[in-house]
């Protein structure tokens, strides 16, 4: 392997990484709600709600939908890729969720969400949305407030970076009559 051509940290790493994929949603649902609604990740230890509205976000699945491919620099790496379907979860809270989650469905399964990630640099793909969903939410004051949830699937094209090892050189065998052997012809 020739070790000048890269980085030993440059292999290995799974690229878009969980961070940048819910980036990249986070960016598109404060592009489409309402101003001012704080959109968070979900399974945060000791961070308290915020007030509402807002809204919550958590890979709830991931699933392998083809054969992997692969790509060669022609040098020293092997690039493989592996579409996956990420499932994520999207919880809207506070007053007039259920119309901002009939948004967030609409354009989930619209062009405009196919061309706004398709101008980011995360490989997302929007696929479908499950049946929307009104949750029971009772706060830690036993308040109840309005939760809407829905589960959006994505194609998400995972890369890694692999070492290609490979000859410097192709050993060679002189052929002559003596390893050949000696040709009849009838």
């Amino acid at each position: 392997m020739d070790e000048s051509s890269g980085d030993a940290a440059d292999y290995y790493v799974i690229s878009p990484t969980e961070s940048e994929i819910y980036t990249a949603m986070r960016a598109w649902l404060l592009e489409i709600l309402p101003s001012g609604m704080r959109v968070i990740q979900g399974q945060q230890n000791r961070q308290a709600a915020p007030r509402d509205p807002f809204a919550v976000m958590t890979i709830i699945g991931r699933e392998r939908i083809a054969t992997n491919g692969w790509t060669y620099d022609g040098t020293s790496t092997r690039t493989v890729t592996e579409q996956v379907r990420i499932t994520m979860q999207i919880s809207l809270f506070g007053p007039a969720s259920s119309n901002q989650m009939q948004l967030v469905t609409a354009l989930w399964r619209d062009m405009q969400a196919v061309d706004y990630f398709r101008s980011q640099s995360v490989p997302v793909c929007p696929l479908t949305t499950s049946t929307t969903r009104q949750l029971g939410f009772i706060t830690g004051e036993r308040q109840y407030e309005d939760c809407w949830s829905v589960d959006l699937s994505m194609q998400v094209n995972l890369t890694v970076k692999i070492p290609q090892t490979f000859s410097g050189q192709i050993p060679s065998i002189e052929l002559n009559e003596a390893t050949l052997g000696t040709r009849t012809t009838e």
